[in-house]
């Protein structure tokens, strides 16, 4: 037995050490001067100093236009959505990708807290100012794996500034989101020592899903009081995110009702897979 539990840290230990290998040759941030629009201008990069968090993101479109924010998983940073906020059939919104706070460049001060409350509470404030500054005081959601599960939060916490959302992939049904054996193995040492090492965020990533399922299970009876248009698109064959997510929000909100798209075939990132849907998906949000 303990040979088999001595294997197991070692084989672990080997796929953690790899990751961090590979994500050494991975990056997840962006130059902002190679993001250009239609019109061959470049994204501007902005840092608005919150509460809690300088914030950090990427915008292009109009800036008097219905303001589309785009939020990205764990781990992840801006970089993850670059290609949709130049996007020539957006041109007419204003697009914003950010760094959630405590990745990428949005710095957070003090300790980093892993949880949905303390991302909803940081960014609650800035998305009402966003929302507001649209002339048609518009605000739409477009958020992928960690960032979808975070924005039902953030529509319950704070409804008056979101306007609608698409959610892609995102964890909400807490039986379905406990923590996965790699998840605890890397929540304590060794092998906790060698994810912080990684350039990815792999320590902090896990910090954050280790919190997910005690997170929803808090907001369970919240979904009723949801009343914002809502579209989710769910690959079928997502080995990250459980399909069946999907019919839990669905159920959640039927009394909207949310849309649901599950797509045969389709894994967990559907960012540059099925682009044209997600495109199509915004500007009927919008």
């Amino acid at each position: 037995m303990k040979l088999q539990s001595k294997s197991l840290l070692s084989i672990t230990a080997v796929i953690v050490t790899t990751l961090i290998v590979l994500s050494s040759c991975i990056s997840f941030e962006v130059d902002p001067i190679s993001v250009l629009d239609s019109n061959g201008n470049p994204a501007i990069e902005q840092t608005v100093q919150l509460d809690h968090t300088a914030l950090h993101y990427l915008e292009s479109g109009n800036s008097a236009g219905t303001a589309l924010v785009f939020i990205h998983g764990t781990p992840g940073s801006m970089g993850f959505f670059s290609g949709y906020i130049t996007d020539p059939r957006l041109a007419q919104t204003r697009n914003i990708t950010i760094d959630r706070p405590g990745w990428g460049r949005s710095i957070v001060n003090g300790r980093f807290d892993p949880t949905l409350t303390f991302q909803s509470s940081a960014l609650g404030d800035w998305l009402c100012d966003i929302k507001q500054a649209s002339l048609n005081n518009k605000l739409v959601i477009v958020a992928h794996s960690y960032g979808a599960t975070l924005t039902p939060k953030l529509a319950m916490d704070h409804p008056q500034c979101i306007s609608a959302a698409l959610l892609l992939a995102g964890a909400a049904d807490p039986n379905l989101t406990a923590p996965r054996w790699y998840n605890n193995l890397t929540h304590y040492p060794p092998v906790s020592w060698l994810a912080s090492l990684s350039r990815m965020g792999l320590k902090r990533s896990n910090n954050e899903m280790m919190t997910v399922k005690s997170e929803l299970e808090k907001i369970q009876e919240n979904w009723k009081n949801l009343n914002l248009p809502i579209t989710v698109i769910q690959g079928e064959e997502d080995g990250l995110v459980h399909p069946d997510n999907a019919d839990f929000i669905e159920i959640q909100l039927a009394h909207i009702p949310a849309k649901v798209i599950r797509i045969e075939g389709a894994g967990h990132v559907l960012r540059e897979s099925h682009r044209d849907l997600i495109i199509d998906e915004i500007l009927k949000l919008l």
